[in-house]
């Protein structure tokens, strides 16, 4: 089969693999849709989970099933939840799993062979059936949009509540699609690509600005600002747009350093929040979401077939137009 490979920083190969098979208790899927997370951008530069198929953000249809299991056929469509939590850490056994430390690093597309490919075998536990109203195409969008929906569960937002939503990438805007839908607003959207700023209006954002230091004109110190961009040097001008009281939820990961000054997050009460992945809650929310509203689906704005994978990478790294690459093996 054909599939996409991490060799090193800076290189993924199109490679031919065997076919993997359906072990006791895991199912084959033939990819339909695999998304491009930053996470994987972050791999690629780095050279992170070198010699792996990357992609978690997967959906497709069942190939062939593995001994001892039960309830899926070949045929059926599914949608995949990638993480593969220990079970025995103090995070799963405290009922949030989805922080472990191998829930996000042992998973598919990370340790164990991901979405860049025509097949991928899952533990069977993965999958999700589609609700009625979900498309396949979109089943893909699951994932990422749960990642949303965690970071604004995070930022406790009500209805009519003003948000900024700092970055928009793909996260950013399901996050101001998700804020919309729950009756946020004004919804303020910050990015200096014009492309995503046009697709948050669209998603319901009041006004899209190129700076933060922009948004100052157009609403007053806000309840929640949630940070998507992931970029450390712009955590202070976010944490200065927060309401007393208020709080800042980073839902992007900063790698990088910053230079802050917290007395005013300790004078004006302001609470630094962090958000990552999502749980088996935010999962289920994702998808009756995406089959209710499937204009959703919009911030996907382009499919690429496994051999565009390489070029699509170095494109993203700087992006300067659209919204979700999506990986069609298909193609």
């Amino acid at each position: 089969m054909r599939a996409v490979r991490l060799l090193e920083a800076h290189h993924l190969e199109l490679v031919d693999l065997p076919a993997p098979e359906a072990m006791p208790g895991e199912v084959v899927i033939r990819v339909d849709g695999c998304g491009i997370c930053g996470s994987d951008l972050t791999s690629y530069k780095v050279g992170l989970f070198t010699d792996a198929v990357p992609g978690h953000e997967l959906a497709g249809v069942v190939d062939s099933v593995g001994d001892g299991v039960t309830g899926w056929v070949v045929g059926d469509t599914a949608v995949v939840d990638p993480k593969l939590p220990c079970g025995v850490c103090d995070d799963c056994r405290a009922g949030a799993s989805y922080r472990c430390a191998m829930a996000l690093t042992a998973g598919i597309g990370f340790a164990r062979d991901g979405g860049f490919a025509e097949l991928v075998a899952v533990p069977a536990p993965l999958l999700l059936r589609l609700p009625a109203g979900l498309a396949l195409e979109h089943a893909c969008l699951v994932e990422p949009l749960s990642v949303a929906i965690h970071g604004v569960e995070r930022a406790r937002v009500r209805p009519g509540d003003p948000v900024v939503v700092g970055g928009l990438g793909p996260i950013g805007l399901f996050t101001v699609g998700t804020l919309h839908a729950r009756g946020a607003g004004p919804i303020v959207g910050v990015d200096p690509v014009e492309d995503r700023r046009r697709l948050a209006l669209d998603l319901g954002a009041a006004t899209a600005v190129s700076e933060l230091r922009e948004a100052r004109s157009h609403v007053a110190p806000v309840p929640a600002v949630i940070e998507c961009s992931g970029y450390a040097p712009l955590l202070h001008a976010a944490a200065d747009l927060v309401a007393p009281g208020g709080r800042l939820v980073l839902v992007g990961v900063p790698f990088g350093e910053a230079t802050v000054i917290p007395l005013m997050w300790v004078t004006r009460e302001i609470e630094i929040i962090g958000s990552i992945a999502s749980s088996a809650a935010d999962f289920a929310v994702s998808l009756e979401m995406l089959a209710a509203d499937p204009g959703i689906a919009r911030v996907a704005t382009r499919r690429a077939s496994l051999a565009q994978v390489p070029a699509v990478f170095e494109e993203l790294i700087t992006p300067s137009s659209g919204g979700k690459v999506v990986v069609d093996p298909r193609l």
